[in-house]
């Protein structure tokens, strides 16, 4: 059964490197709640709220903050197209 979230994107859209930085940031054992995850992305705490809410609506992560198969064939260290 699939649940539809309209929220949690902070109002900004998906940026085009978005998933790859966030897919880089998990592989470097990075976590979305921690307190030095802006500094560790580079952006804001809005943006890092946004990135993750990304990566789940893209089917890049799941819920629990793992990698899909999805993921992990596009954007992993030998994914098919990292930057789309």
């Amino acid at each position: 059964m699939a649940i539809f979230k309209f929220s949690g994107h902070e109002t900004f859209q998906c940026r085009h490197f978005w998933p790859k930085k966030g897919v880089d940031f998990l592989a470097a054992e990075g976590n979305f709640r921690s307190d030095n995850a802006t500094t560790e992305l580079g952006v804001g705490k809005n943006m890092v709220t946004s990135i993750h809410y990304w990566l789940r609506a893209l089917n890049v992560v799941n819920d629990l903050g793992d990698l899909t198969e999805f993921g992990e064939m596009v954007f992993g260290a030998e994914g098919l197209d990292p930057y789309l």
